[in-house]
C-alpha cells in the first residue's frame, strides 16, 4: 500500500475516533435499570448489587454500603442509580473525600463533566491541601479545557509538595494540549527524573518526539515499556510508532504480543490488518479487520479498512455494505462517500 493510503488511514483514525468525544450529555447506553429510585429496589440479577441491597435493608444508615452499591451500579452502567446512592452516602457522611471522588468519576463517565467539576470543587473546599483531590480537580478542569484553572490547581499541589511527579506530568500535559511543546517537554522530563517509573510521562514524551520524527521517541516508548512490560496500551504506543516509521515487521511482532496479552484489543487487530494491506496480504488483512469489528461492532475505522480491502479484492457488494455502515456512524465521512462513488463508477462500466 502506498504512502497516500497510509496517510488517509491515519487521518481517518483520528476523525472517527474523536469526533464524538467531549459532549456533556446523558449516556445513551442501555441498562437493566429503568428508574433512578432505589427506595423500593428489587432484585436486579447482579449478585454484588443484590447482596448490598440486602445489607442496606439491615443497616440503612451505613454510608459505606450505599457507596459500595453505587460503585457496583457504576460498574454495570447503572449511572442514575449510582448517582442516587452516592447522594445518599454523602447525605449521611458529607465529608468523605473518597465519596466525592467516586461521584465525580460517575459523572465523568456519564458525560456530566460540569457536575463532576462541582463535586470536586466541594471536595477541595473541604480539604484544600489534599493532593489526590487537587489532582482530580486539575484533571477535570483539563478535560473541560479550563487549562488556566487546571494550572492553578496544580500550583496548589506544588506548594504542598514541590517535587510531586504527577504534578509535573499534569503541567506537561496541559502545555501539550495548549501547544506549548518546549514547556511540555521540560515538565515531563522533570516528572520522569523524579519518578523513573512514571509510565505516562515516558509515553507522552514519546508521542511529542514522534510528532517531530525525532528518533528519541522510540527510546521514550521503550522506557515506558520497561515500567509496564505487560500493559497493552503502552506496547501499542510503540507498535504505532514503529508502523508509522515503516518498521512493519517489528510493529507486527509487537501487535501480536499485544493480542496475546489482550485478545479483545480491537485496535491491535485493526493496525495489524493495515500492515498486512501494506504488504499486499489482503486476505490476512481482512481476517484481522473481521476480528476487530467482532470485538468492537462500533469500530468505524476498522469497517473502513475492511471496506477498502474488500474493494481492492473485487468484492464490491461487501465493500459497499461496509462503506454504508460507516456512514451510519459518521454521515459526513468523506472517504466512505468517495469509496461508494468509486464503486458506483466501477460497477457502471
Amino acid at each position: 500500500m502506498n504512502k497516500q493510503i497510509l496517510n488517509f488511514i491515519l487521518l481517518l483514525s483520528i476523525s472517527l475516533f474523536y469526533s464524538a468525544c467531549g459532549n456533556d450529555k446523558p449516556s445513551t447506553s442501555t441498562s437493566v435499570y429503568d428508574t433512578p429510585s432505589t427506595q423500593q429496589l428489587g432484585k436486579t440479577g447482579v449478585l454484588s448489587i443484590d447482596n448490598l441491597t440486602d445489607q442496606i435493608a439491615q443497616n440503612p444508615e451505613n454510608p459505606k454500603l450505599y457507596a459500595a452499591r453505587a460503585e457496583a451500579f457504576y460498574n454495570n452502567e447503572g449511572y442514575d442509580y449510582a448517582i442516587v446512592d452516592m447522594a445518599t452516602a454523602m447525605k449521611i457522611d458529607s465529608t468523605n473525600a473518597d465519596y466525592h471522588h467516586l461521584l465525580s468519576e460517575i459523572y465523568l463517565d456519564y458525560y456530566k463533566s460540569r457536575l463532576a467539576l462541582q463535586t470536586m470543587k466541594r471536595c477541595v473546599a473541604l480539604y484544600p491541601k489534599r493532593i489526590p483531590s487537587l489532582l482530580k480537580l486539575a484533571e477535570i478542569q483539563q478535560i473541560l479545557k479550563m487549562y488556566d484553572a487546571s494550572m492553578m490547581s496544580i500550583a496548589r499541589i506544588m506548594k504542598v509538595e514541590p517535587a510531586n511527579p504527577e504534578g509535573f506530568f499534569m503541567i506537561g500535559l496541559n502545555h501539550t494540549l495548549m501547544g506549548n511543546k518546549d514547556a511540555s517537554i521540560k515538565s515531563l522530563q522533570k516528572c520522569v527524573e523524579i519518578d523513573p517509573d512514571h509510565t505516562d510521562g515516558w509515553v507522552l514524551l514519546g508521542k511529542i518526539f514522534a510528532e517531530d520524527a525525532n528518533p528519541l521517541a522510540e527510546q521514550y516508548f521503550e522506557n515506558a515499556i520497561l515500567t509496564a512490560p505487560e500493559n497493552a496500551d503502552v506496547l501499542y504506543n510503540k507498535a504505532s510508532y514503529l508502523h508509522d516509521n515503516d518498521q512493519l515487521d517489528q510493529s507486527s511482532s509487537l501487535l501480536k504480543k499485544i493480542i496475546k496479552i489482550d485478545p479483545q484489543y480491537a485496535e491491535a487487530f485493526d493496525r495489524l490488518g493495515v500492515i498486512y494491506l501494506e504488504k499486499d496480504s489482503t486476505d490476512q488483512a481482512i481476517i484481522n479487520f473481521n476480528i476487530a469489528v467482532n470485538v468492537n461492532p462500533e469500530f468505524g475505522v476498522a469497517y473502513y479498512h475492511r471496506a477498502y480491502a474488500l474493494e481492492s479484492k473485487g468484492d464490491f457488494e461487501a465493500a459497499k455494505a461496509d462503506y454504508e455502515r460507516i456512514l451510519k456512524f459518521n454521515p459526513n465521512y468523506e472517504n466512505a462517500k468517495k469509496g461508494l462513488e468509486r464503486l458506483a463508477q466501477t460497477t457502471n462500466k
